[in-house]
C-alpha cells in the first residue's frame, strides 16, 4: 500500500490566510484587531484608573505633557463651557475630529472620551459622529456599531497600496452592485433622543439617489459627497434602513445626529493608515468644510515609523504632516489642531526607537504651525513602556496595538489632558 503524499508545508500557511485574512492587515480580522476587543472583566476601578493603580504609576502627569496649549484656545474655551455651563447646547455642539490608524479604528479610544464625559455631565447628549462602514466589508470596528445587509459589499482603503476610491474623511470605500436594503445602528451613552438628520458620505460624482427606508425619505444630493435628509419630527427608529441607487453605489459614512447635542466625536481612523495614506484622499477638504470642527486630533505616524531605523525618514514624515495640516488649515480655519505623538512599540519582536524621531517632529511643527501636540509617548513611560503595559494587561501580543482596557487608558488620559489644560488656561474658572 503506498504512502499518501503529504502537501506542501506553504499549502496550510495559504488556507490560514484565506480564512484569517492577510497578514498584512486587509479585510480579514488580524490577532491585533481581535485583541483591541478583549480585556479584564474583572478589573477594579481603582485597577484601571492611572491615577489610583500602583501597575499604572509609572505613567507621566498629562497636563505637563500637552505642549502648545495655548494654541488650542479656542476649543478649550468651548470645552471648559460644555463640562461647566448649563446653557451650552444653545451654541451648538462641539465637534472633535480624531483621525489615525487602527488604534483610532477600533473605537474604544473615543467610546472612553465619550463616556467620560457623559458621567461628568448628565443628561448631555453625546454622539460618536460619522460611521464608516468597517463592519460592512469584514473589518474590525467600533464594538458599539453594527451594519447589516443580505449582499455583500466590496471595500477599498487609502492605507492599502493596491486599492483605489474616491476617499474623503473616513479612508474607506465600500461598493456595491445590489440596492438591497442597508441597516446600520450604534449605541453610545448618553445618546437617547430623537434623530434631526441623516448624512451619507459618498462620491461627489454618484448616480442615482439614496433613499431612507422605513419612512420613504429621498435624500437631497450634496456637491461634495454628503447627503442629507432632514427629518422634520418624523420618528427614525434605532437600527436605520438605507436603501441605496440602482446599479453602483458607493458608501464612505453614514452620520447620525441627534436633536442638540452636546459633544459630536468622530473616530476617523484605518488599519495600516499613514500620512501617505490620508494624502490620497481627494476629498477630504472639502468633506471637511462640511464638518466645521472645533478640534482635530491627528494621530498619524505609528504606521509611517513600523521599520527599521535606517528606512525611517523623519523629514519627510514631517513634510507630509506638515502638507495634512496645510489641508486642514485651508478647509477649516478656525479649527484647532491637536497631534498625537506615537506610543512605545515593537517591530519584528524587538523594541522601535523611530517614537523618538516622531516626537521630535511632532514637537518641531508645534512651533511651525502653531499646533498643540500631546505627548503620548512619554505619557504612558517613554521608551520599552510597551513592555510594561503588556505586562499590566494593557497591550496586545504584538507589542504595538493595546487591547480594549489600553484603548480605553489611552481615551481616559487624553479627556483628562484637555480637561486639565482647558482649566489650567482659565485658573479662575470654577
Amino acid at each position: 500500500m503506498s504512502r499518501r503524499r503529504r502537501p506542501p508545508y506553504w499549502l496550510g500557511t495559504l488556507l490560514v490566510i484565506w480564512l484569517t485574512g492577510s497578514p498584512c492587515g486587509s479585510f480579514g480580522q488580524p490577532k491585533a484587531a481581535l485583541e483591541s476587543e478583549q480585556g479584564s472583566d474583572n478589573r477594579s476601578s481603582a485597577e484601571s484608573d492611572p491615577f489610583r493603580s500602583d501597575d499604572l504609576s509609572f505613567l507621566e502627569p498629562t497636563p505637563r505633557l500637552l505642549y502648545g496649549a495655548s494654541n488650542l484656545s479656542q476649543f478649550l474655551d468651548r470645552w471648559r463651557d460644555l463640562l461647566t455651563e448649563s446653557n451650552v447646547v444653545e451654541l451648538g455642539p462641539l465637534h472633535i475630529l480624531h483621525f489615525g490608524g487602527s488604534h483610532v479604528q477600533a473605537g474604544r479610544i473615543g467610546w472612553a472620551f465619550r463616556a467620560r464625559l457623559a458621567a461628568d455631565r448628565p443628561g448631555l447628549r453625546v454622539s460618536r459622529g460619522i460611521l464608516p462602514p468597517h463592519r460592512l466589508v469584514g473589518e474590525n470596528g467600533p464594538p458599539e456599531t453594527g451594519w447589516a445587509c443580505s449582499s455583500s459589499w466590496r471595500g477599498q482603503r487609502s492605507a492599502h497600496r493596491r486599492h483605489q476610491g474616491d476617499w474623503g474623511l473616513s479612508g474607506l470605500e465600500a461598493s456595491s452592485d445590489s440596492s438591497a436594503t442597508l441597516q446600520t445602528w450604534s449605541t453610545q451613552p448618553s445618546t437617547a433622543g430623537c434623530f434631526s438628520s441623516v448624512k451619507v458620505l459618498t462620491r461627489p460624482d454618484t448616480q442615482g439617489q439614496w433613499t431612507l427606508g422605513g419612512i420613504d425619505l429621498p435624500f437631497t444630493p450634496g456637491q461634495n459627497g454628503i447627503h442629507e435628509v432632514r427629518l422634520d419630527q418624523q420618528d427614525l427608529p434605532d437600527t436605520v434602513a438605507l436603501i441605496p441607487p440602482a446599479g453602483k453605489a458607493y458608501l464612505q459614512g453614514v452620520l447620525l445626529l441627534h436633536e442638540q447635542p452636546g459633544l459630536i466625536y468622530h473616530d476617523l481612523g484605518g488599519n495600516g493608515a499613514s500620512t501617505s495614506a490620508w494624502l490620497r484622499h481627494p476629498h477630504f477638504v472639502t468633506q471637511l468644510q462640511d464638518m466645521q470642527a472645533n478640534l482635530a486630533i491627528l494621530a498619524w505616524g505609528i504606521n509611517d515609523a513600523h521599520m527599521t531605523p535606517d528606512r525611517f525618514k523623519p523629514q519627510r514624515f514631517k513634510d507630509r504632516y506638515g502638507a495634512l495640516i496645510d489641508s486642514l488649515r485651508l478647509a477649516c480655519p478656525q479649527t484647532d489642531i491637536l497631534l498625537v505623538t506615537n506610543n512605545d512599540s515593537h517591530y519584528r519582536h524587538r523594541h522601535n526607537p523611530n517614537a523618538e524621531a516622531v516626537r521630535k517632529a511632532m514637537l518641531d511643527l508645534v512651533e511651525e504651525k502653531n499646533v498643540a501636540c500631546w505627548d503620548l509617548y512619554g505619557t504612558l513611560g517613554g521608551a520599552h513602556s510597551i513592555d510594561r503595559l503588556y505586562k499590566t494587561g494593557h497591550a496586545a501580543s504584538d507589542r504595538l496595538h493595546f487591547n480594549r482596557d489600553g484603548y480605553q487608558l489611552i481615551g481616559d488620559l487624553l479627556y483628562d489632558a484637555l480637561t486639565q489644560a482647558a482649566f489650567t488656561l482659565h485658573p479662575n474658572s470654577p
